[in-house]
């Protein structure tokens, strides 16, 4: 088995280890969620949850409270169907073709509950570096280039001479190592029953193509972090 590097410990108050999921707060997430009759592998979409969201906030609430606790995550939960969307050229080529992801609506509001727990534990302990633009509240690709532009203009103006290199990984996020990620989270503290529950969320994910009805044999997911959820 291959060793896995073990990750700088970061400095940090204190680890968050349990996230209290109230009827509340699981309404709110229900009621931000986008208008769609689009569903997961569990046939749950959001319209079906927002139509009854104030009858089913509470049960989802002991559901996912019941979940984190005992690190149990149902199947369905870790099932993904794909649909390939063509982009362009030769139609028979696979690699023209853009995979859209489609996972449990119930699954994605827990996950975007315990994502705001941990956004806001890193940002409270200043986790992540100044420099990461993606994936935050609001910063973007404009912010990321309007930071670039100014250092670039800087050393321009003062004579210097600048060097830029760009690098593009090949479907990185495809490929992230999951032992290597949950080592991180923890070196990070996220630990207890959040980081339990994150591993198990991450084991044994299934994903298959839904083609116009017609579905594939399911195929286990091996690595990456898992399109088309929140928390991925």
């Amino acid at each position: 088995m291959t060793e896995i590097p073990v990750p700088t410990q970061q400095d940090y108050h204190n680890p968050v280890e349990n996230i209290k999921f109230t009827p509340k707060i699981v309404a709110e997430k229900i009621k931000s969620l986008k208008p769609s009759p689009a569903a997961g592998p569990d046939d749950i979409s959001a319209i079906l949850l927002q139509q009854y969201d104030d009858s089913l906030s509470q049960p989802l609430a002991i559901i996912y409270t019941r979940s984190l606790d005992s690190g149990v995550v149902p199947q369905a939960w870790r099932d993904a169907n794909i649909t390939p969307i063509f982009k362009k050229g030769v139609k028979g080529d696979p690699g023209n073709y853009r995979p859209i992801s489609l996972t449990s609506v119930p699954c994605k509001i827990m996950e975007a509950i315990i994502k705001d727990n941990i956004v806001n534990h890193l940002n409270m302990n200043n986790l992540i570096n100044p420099s990461q633009h993606g994936f935050m509240s609001k910063r973007s690709v404009l912010t990321n280039l309007l930071e670039f532009f100014e250092t670039i203009t800087s050393k321009v103006d003062e004579g210097q001479p600048v060097d830029v290199i760009y690098l593009d990984y090949s479907k990185a996020f495809d490929k992230v190592p999951h032992r290597r990620l949950i080592k991180k989270m923890e070196a990070h503290g996220i630990k207890g029953n959040l980081l339990n529950w994150i591993q198990q969320w991450l084991s044994n994910r299934r994903q298959r193509v839904v083609i116009k009805g017609s579905k594939s044999d399911w195929l286990s997911v091996l690595s990456g972090v898992p399109q088309g959820s929140c928390l991925g």
